[in-house]
Formats: C-alpha cells, structure tokens, sequence
C-alpha cells in the first residue's frame, strides 16, 4: 500500500489544481456562452477550490521549513538546522519553485477576492475574468509541475541530515520582504489585467471596470513600491558598495512595471473625469501586465547578466511561449475594439455599431482581419530574425527586443493600423473626433506630460536592460552601466518631480492667469527662496558641484552628449527646488481645503483637516505618496552628492578624515555562532575641530565580515555588514573590506551619504499613503450606496404600475 507523505499530498494538490482551474476556465466559457447559471455557479466555486488546494500545499511546505523536513529537495536545498525561523520562512520563496508557489498562492487569495468581490456586480465579464485567471494560475502550476516543484523529494537516495542553508546575501531582513513584495505586486496587477481583457471582449469599456479593479491597481503599485525598497535597502546594507541602485538587470525588471503602473494610474483619472484617454488606459494596463510576465521572464530565464545569480533558472522558454500568446491576444484583441470604434465615447460607439452594421459582414471583418494580420506579421518577422541565430544566448536576446519593442511601440501601431483602417471603411458616417485635451496648461495636460516622462524613462530603462545582448546583434558589444542610466534618467526624474509638484495646482480645462498667480505663484517664489539658502550656505559642497559643470560641445559625438556631460550640480539644484516646491504645494492644498471646510462648519482646524482626510482618501492618500516620493528625491539628489574614500589603517590609532569628521581606527573584535564567524574592525567618529584635530565624539562604528561555515563546508561564503551613523543631514557609512588582525590592518570604504535617511522616511510616507488611500469605506461598494440612497428618494409607483405623484419638494 503506497504511503501518502505531505510530499506526495503536496504534489497530489498542485495536479489537483491544474484540473480545478480547466474546469473553471471551460465551465466558465460554457456557462456564459448558454447563459447556464449552474454552470457558472459551479465555475465560481472551483476558483474557491483551487485557494484551498494552493493556499494548503503552500502551509504544507511552510511546515517542512519550521520542521527541518530535508526528505523534501527543495528545503535541504535551500535551509539548514542553523537558520532562525523567520528566515526558514524567507526560503519558502528563495529558489525557482518557492518563488513560483508563492506567486500561484498569491494569486489564488487574489482570485478568492475578485470573485467575493464581486458577487454583485460585473456579472455579465466575471467568468471571462475568472477564466483569465485560472488561465495565469494553471500556467504557472505547470511551470511547477514540469520543472520546479517544490515537492520533489528523495526516492532512492538518503535525505542528508542537515540542509545547504539559504544564500548568506539573502540572510537580510529587506529581503525578507523584497521578492514577495515584487511577487505581490506582480500578481495584483493581474486583476486589471483581466478584467481590461474581458472588457474589450465583451465590449465593456464604460468606467465601471476601472473602479472594480483601482484598488487592486493601487495595492499592486504599493507593493511594486515597498518591493523596490526594500530591494534598495538590502543592496545598500549587504553589498557594502554604500549604493541603493545599481541599475542591474533584475533591479530593472522589477522597475518597469511600477513605471508604467504609476502612468495608468494618473492618466486613468483623465477618463474618469473626462472620458477621455480610453485607448491609452488599456494600453498601460495591458503593458503593466505584460510587463509582470515580460520581468520574470528576464530574471529567471538566465539570458541576461546579473548580480542576482541565485534568482536564474532554465524555464525561459515555457514564458516565450506565454508571451507570444498574452502579447499576440491583447494586441489584436485592443485593435479589434478600435476598429469598431468600442473604444470611443458612448455616443461614437453607437455611430460606429450602425456604421459596421450598415456596412455588412465582407466590409465588417477587413480591419479586424488587418489587425490581426500585422500582429502576425510582427511576431512573424520576430521569429525569423531570431531563428537565424545559431547562438542560444543571441537568440534569446532577440526575443528580448523584439517584446520589448513590441510591448512598448505595438499597441499603438496596432491602434494606427485599425484607425486608418475604420477611417477609410467608414466614409460619411464617421463620427466627429470627440474633443480631447483642450490646453496643456490645465490638470488633464499636466498628466499627460506626466505619462510623456514616464514612458521615456520606461524606453530607457528597457533599452540599457537589454542593451547588452542588443549591442552584440547590431554593433558592438556595449556596457550600459550606472552612469549611463543616470545621464538619461536624471533630467526625467527632476521633470517628473516638477509635474508631480504643479499638477495639485493647475485646475481641469485649462489655467487661467490669474489661477496661475493665485496657486502658483508664492510656492514658486518661496522655493526659490529656499533653495537660494541651500546655494548660499554651500550644502554638500553644491557651489564646487556647480562649477564643474560642462557640456562638450563638439568635442564628443551628439549621441553620447548627455552622457559625456557633467551636470551633476545643475541637477541637484533643481531637485532642491522641486523637493521644496512639491512639499509646500501639496501642504497649501491639505492647508486651504481644511480651512475651507473649517469655515463651512464651524470646526476647529485640526478636527476639520481630519474629517476633509477621512472623507476622501483617495484624494489626500495619493498626496502622501507625492510627499513621500519628493522625500525619496532627496535620497536620489544625495546619490550625486556623496563622497566616497578607500582608506587604509595600518595600525591601531591611525585617524582620516572623511567630510569634517575624524575616523579613529581602535582594532579588532571577533564573535562566533552557530551559523557564521565574525570579525569586527572598531572605529570612533568624531566631528572634525577648526584645526582638524578630533573634537566631540559622536559614535562608534563596527563594520565586519561575516564568513559562513553553514552545513555545507562547500558552501561557506564571505559577506560584508557595513555599519553606518545615520542623520537627516547625511550617514557616515563604512564597510570593511579586507583586514589584518594579526598586524592590526584595516582597508575600509568609507562613504558620506547626504541625505540617505530621507530615502526610508520617503517610503514610509508612500507607504502609509497607499494604505490610506485603499482603505475600504464604511459601505463596501459606494457605488451600490448611492444607488440605494437614490432608488429610496425615488416615489413608489402604485399596485397598478402607474407612476406615483411626485414626492413634494423639502
């Protein structure tokens, strides 16, 4: 008789769900087609099967973990009897096949509440979104079942008695919380994902998708948020480099669909308000999830050079094929719905049905097919380029630019394409172009300058990821490196930082003059002021930054001026100004709004400030992350400004100096436990007197190297912990990065980072903005709440079915 082991039963239910979910996908498909409520029904409580059956396998290898199961592969792999509980926990997602098991547990809790959610409403797109999915989860479970699974145990072989241990760079509380907050993020933006697609299938495209998914939207792009900080907190904590982005690959993955995230969410605020943009909001949403698809497969298919070695593995070709068939659909299926004109306003859709119905079916199905011709010829071209390398890496390189081409520049070719198409097939009855953005100076230009900079920093981005194994195709092998990212990143960001600061300010329309000196005026002038002060007072040594400035003029090709340019202090300044100018902007509006209320109701201010929050979270929460991504700015300003030294201690007593303080270097310490043996070197950190002499002490530092034995003498690993002082001002940040206790040697890195602190102050502030903001009301559906508010201020109509006589007026 066989023996069921938590592994088989593991196993047993991760099969179990790849049948659940094709049943949900085709009871769904079934049941909407012959309008079965059964079948539905049925389809709906399979999602809820496959929570159970993912959430359970995810707590059955939790406890293999916390257990020490090592009859499990995956946990001998990946955890030892040293490890303390709650990185036992962190190694549940610290290989391939935990990382996809939370991915699929993640989305099963997320499928739980879409369909919870919606109980009630959206009922006519709900399966066509539990399809999609389901769809998502089998694909990854397969993944799991075929080459990852994080049940495969021992068979012939003896478990070892102890596990190989996590990867030591990993053994840091930020990431802790860094791959499943990107994990998270990924898999929440699903949601819209999803329902843009049934959307455009069930020509669905009023607003009323875009408020059952904003909260997913926002919680995705909050997760997205903290994953990338805590991603910047662990490099600059356990790299010992003094940095928080490098620019690497897998940095950037994660990057891009927070990118084109944070574009959806502004831009999307212009349709709601004005109708406006509804081509361009699928397309972010359909690009944001792409781009989640497109961000594993960078990281994990091994096809590009990283830092994060431990986060590649050989399932790049599984997620090629997905990405053919998400990239292929959505285009065709987005320029199917401009075609017919779906994507137009209410009163254009209408024309655009009579003039398709008029036309008959031989005229009807020529700029569908046209469509769906040039996405073929696209992926079509793509396949023939690439097959022609003979090199594996070449060829996935291919592959990579032609996505990201694609994903980026696709749609709107696509769009183009069945727009020329509907114009030319329409004749007389076309519709007058409905009116678009009437002036940039108002709020609806302001967001559109703001996708503008966002989806070019996006192209960079993408274009220095992949520029490595581009470069090899079409010329010479190049290196896009840190400073490459920043000569191109840093204008846009202090744009961007600009933008975010004016548009609270400009009204909707257009800005009149005197708007303009009423709203904009005095912050303008008082940030201006400000910054002169930091100028005068040289913080960080900004007049020396500004004198360095150049622009080589005819001395380098005009495609390498911006990164041959040194406009470091030009940038600094003006990040100055926009920090100031963001920060009193955003503080007038909670200001003058409070105030307004205050002297409507006779509150205090405070209780009025308070109540104005409460009542619109959105509004105020989505300032908070304003707030706090001008603080994060500081942090990005600080990065120019820093100072950075190797210095050497030859003996005990040995003072430098680094930016006005004296480093004292006092020996060695060494400590030992179970898991890894340290050295600490010690030093005492005195503010610099007149004469450069050590004058108050302000601290001791103890940055150390951490040599790992593990159970696994083959695995034993050097790490450097850095140690820092940290002030509003700036840290003072060391890392030890070779030493001789013997003869008392020291050769550290010594970093004096201005404004570092500002960078987690930031994040807080962002974070506590997202929670805020999506922080369900008292009524779980407002939209429901008005319904019923106005359906009991409507009359009755009598038993006869003749209206009721008007209510009499209050």
């Amino acid at each position: 008789m066989l023996e069921l082991s938590v592994h088989h039963l593991g196993d047993f239910l991760l099969h179990a769900s790849i049948v659940v979910c094709a049943f949900c996908i085709f009871a769904s498909a079934i049941g909407q087609r012959r309008g079965d409520g059964r079948l539905l029904l049925a389809a709906e409580r399979g999602g809820y099967v496959v929570s159970a059956f993912i959430g359970t396998a995810a707590l059955l290898l939790i406890h293999a973990f916390l257990t020490h199961d090592y009859q499990n592969k995956y946990v001998a792999h990946y955890s030892d009897n040293n490890m303390p509980w709650y990185y036992l926990i962190a190694s549940f997602w610290g290989g391939q096949a935990g990382s996809l098991m939370f991915w699929s547990t993640t989305l099963a809790v997320v499928t739980a509440l879409v369909i919870r959610q919606n109980r009630d409403q959206n009922r006519d797109i709900l399966p066509t979104v539990l399809s999609i999915l389901c769809a998502s989860q089998a694909f990854f479970l397969l993944l799991m079942v075929l080459e990852a699974n994080p049940f495969e145990s021992f068979r012939i072989n003896e478990p070892p008695m102890n596990g190989k241990g996590l990867e030591p760079l990993l053994q840091n509380p930020a990431m802790t919380f860094h791959p499943p907050s990107i994990l998270s993020g990924y898999v929440w933006f699903s949601v819209p994902f999803a329902f843009a697609l049934a959307a455009l299938i069930h020509r669905r495209l009023d607003d009323a998708w875009i408020r059952t998914t904003r909260r997913y939207a926002v919680v995705s792009w909050g997760f997205l948020s903290m994953g990338n900080l805590f991603g910047g907190m662990w490099a600059y904590q356990e790299l010992g480099w003094g940095g928080f982005w490098g620019w690497d690959p897998v940095e950037n993955a994660a990057l891009m669909p927070w990118i084109s995230a944070t574009a959806y969410l502004h831009s999307v605020m212009i349709q709601e308000r004005r109708g406006l943009l509804k081509v361009w909001n699928v397309h972010l949403v359909l690009l944001t999830g792409f781009l989640t698809f497109f961000g594993t497969f960078l990281t994990r298919a091994g096809v590009i050079d990283s830092v994060h070695t431990f986060a590649q593995s050989d399932i790049g070709e599984y997620f090629i094929v997905m990405l053919i068939v998400v990239l292929g659909a959505s285009q065709a299926l987005m320029a199917w719905r401009v075609a017919d004109g779906s994507l137009a306003s209410a009163d254009e859709a209408d024309r655009w049905r009579s003039a398709f119905d008029r036309w008959g079916p031989s005229v009807r199905w020529k700029p569908i097919a046209a469509s769906i011709a040039f996405v073929a010829v696209l992926h079509g071209a793509m396949w023939i380029v690439a097959s022609q390398i003979a090199d594996k890496e070449l060829r996935s390189a291919a592959w990579l630019f032609g996505y990201a081409s694609i994903s980026i520049f696709g749609p709107s070719l696509v769009s183009m394409v069945a727009l020329f198409f509907r114009d030319l097939f329409a004749r007389e009855e076309a519709p007058a172009p409905a009116p678009g953005v009437e002036h940039l100076a108002s709020r609806e230009g302001v967001f559109l300058l703001n996708n503008f900079v966002l989806m070019t920093i996006l192209a960079v981005v993408m274009f220095g990821t992949i520029g490595d194994k581009l470069s090899m195709l079409f010329w010479s092998e190049t290196k896009f490196s840190a400073p490459w990212y920043n000569s191109w990143i840093a204008p846009l960001g202090v744009a961007l930082l600009l933008l975010m600061g004016i548009g609270p300010l400009v009204p909707w329309r257009k800005m009149s003059a005197r708007s303009f000196k009423v709203n904009m005026l005095s912050p303008a002038l008082v940030s201006l002021g400000l910054t002169g002060i930091v100028l005068a007072v040289d913080t960080y040594n900004l007049q020396a930054h500004l004198a360095k400035t150049s622009i080589p003029f005819g001395d380098v090709p005009v495609g390498q001026l911006v990164q041959s340019s040194n406009l470091t202090g030009v940038y600094s300044l003006i990040g100055f100004y926009g920090f100031f100018f963001t920060v009193i902007t955003l503080g007038l509006e909670y200001l003058r709004n409070a105030k307004v209320r205050a002297q409507g109701t006779g509150e205090s201010l405070p209780v009025a400030l308070g109540r104005l929050i409460a009542r619109n979270r959105r509004r105020y929460g989505g300032y908070l992350t304003h707030i706090g991504f001008a603080c994060l700015f500081l942090g990005f300003v600080g990065t120019g400004l820093k100072t950075e030294l190797d210095l050497t201690f030859h003996s005990e007593g040995e003072q430098h100096t680094l930016e006005g303080h004296v480093l004292t270097f006092r020996g060695f310490d060494r400590t030992e436990n179970r898991e890894y043996e340290e050295w600490y070197a010690k030093f005492d950190v005195h503010r610099a007197g007149p004469d450069g002499a050590p004058a108050e002490l302000i601290g001791q530092l103890h940055p150390s190297r951490r040599f790992y034995t593990g159970a696994n003498v083959q695995l034993s690993r050097t790490t450097t912990e850095k140690d820092e002082i940290q002030g509003l001002r700036a840290n003072i940040y060391l890392a030890l990065v070779s030493f001789k206790p013997g003869i008392k040697t020291a050769e550290v890195m010594a970093h004096y980072n201005p404004m570092i602190l500002w960078m987690w102050i930031g994040g807080a502030f962002l974070l506590f903005g997202v929670v805020f903001a999506v922080w369900p009301e008292r009524e779980a559906y407002p939209v429901f709440t008005a319904a019923r508010k106005r359906a009991r201020q409507a009359p009755v109509g009598r038993l006869d079915g003749t209206p009721a006589d008007p209510a009499p007026e209050a």
